[in-house]
């Protein structure tokens, strides 16, 4: 994806502005959905959740270290947390036992849906004021573009 614009650290308002404004509304839309769905969990235990969540033959702890910006040390802790309150299992790989692999449990997958459903439905009570297909172009895009970053 070619950058068509440069950060500018000083730069309050324009593209750059825009896009802190969407991601502060993201992450708030996700905060009230944990608290909705009555989750309690942290961003980070969330962001877990999403990822083991993407895969049911699950997602390696070295992976999920690396999708979260961490070292496999302190996520196999967290993951270590999130077992003990029964969001997931662990098993050690069938080729390799040196990789742990991390699914969610029933109550981890049920817990992951009603987060999602919550934020779902405020995100999309967001688009009933996108009415040009240059808009829904827009967003389509930065989809892309955050995708690429999850």
């Amino acid at each position: 994806m070619e950058c068509i614009w440069r950060y500018n650290p000083t730069m309050e308002g324009g593209r750059v502005g825009d896009l802190e404004q969407i991601v502060r509304g993201a992450v708030a839309i996700t905060d009230r959905a944990i608290a909705a769905a009555g989750a309690d969990l942290t961003f980070v235990q969330w962001r877990v959740l999403l990822i083991v969540g993407e895969r049911d033959e699950g997602v390696s702890i070295g992976e999920i270290a690396v999708r979260i910006g961490g070292h496999a040390s302190p996520a196999s802790r967290l993951i270590s947390r999130l077992k003990r309150r029964g969001i997931v299992v662990t098993a050690k790989g069938e080729l390799d036992a040196r990789v742990t692999t991390v699914r969610l449990t029933p109550d981890g997958a049920a817990l992951r849906t009603r987060v999602l459903d919550h934020r779902r439905r405020e995100l999309a009570s967001l688009l009933v004021g996108v009415p040009t297909l240059r808009d829904q172009e827009t967003i389509a895009w930065l989809a892309r573009a955050f995708g690429s970053l999850a």
